[in-house]
């Protein structure tokens, strides 16, 4: 009976701690305004990266928090200049694409907008830089937000489709 309720607490304490651990991996927790980059990173932990925020940004840096296989989720903590909390945004998201500003943009701006991608290639035919994409997940399917540079290093074109995965689960065609 004691080893059993032994082992019963440690299983509750381990159950408690992958909870809390999914609290930090979202920034749950933190407010907007109040919570500092101090804060933020006693959350979160340390960042993959942090980015300074593109000219026009309605925020002065980025921490970016990469997680899942092939990074389908990716958590950007935007502060203001002050290093106060603004938001935390899942930023691997079709909607995001819509923020990409083609022709200006650059690999520093997509880096401090998406995060680091999940796959690099190129260069491309179409455009002559290299190709970024992006594992996500979008409702009930995967999906990969792509994202062509030309020669000069600018987005040259930004899209989405879904990941073959979905057609292939098992790892490939019969």
């Amino acid at each position: 009976m004691r080893v059993r309720s032994l082992s019963s607490k440690v299983l509750c304490a381990v159950f408690f701690a992958a909870l809390t651990g999914c609290a930090a991996y979202t920034g749950a927790g933190l407010k907007p305004g109040v919570s500092t980059e101090a804060d933020v990173r006693a959350v979160m932990g340390q960042p993959f990266a942090v980015h300074p925020a593109p000219p026009g940004a309605d925020y002065a840096q980025s921490l970016e928090y990469p997680h899942g296989p092939s990074g389908r989720q990716t958590y950007m903590a935007r502060l203001d200049a002050g290093g106060r909390l603004l938001r935390v945004e899942q930023v691997l998201q079709e909607q995001t694409l819509t923020k990409i500003r083609v022709g200006v943009d650059n690999m520093q701006s997509i880096s401090a907008l998406l995060g680091r991608p999940g796959q690099y290639t190129g260069p491309s035919r179409a455009y002559g830089g290299p190709v970024w994409d992006y594992f996500a997940n979008d409702m009930q399917r995967h999906i990969i937000l792509s994202v062509s540079f030309d020669r000069n290093g600018l987005v040259a074109a930004a899209g989405s489709m879904t990941d073959p995965q979905d057609f292939f689960p098992a790892g490939g065609a019969e």
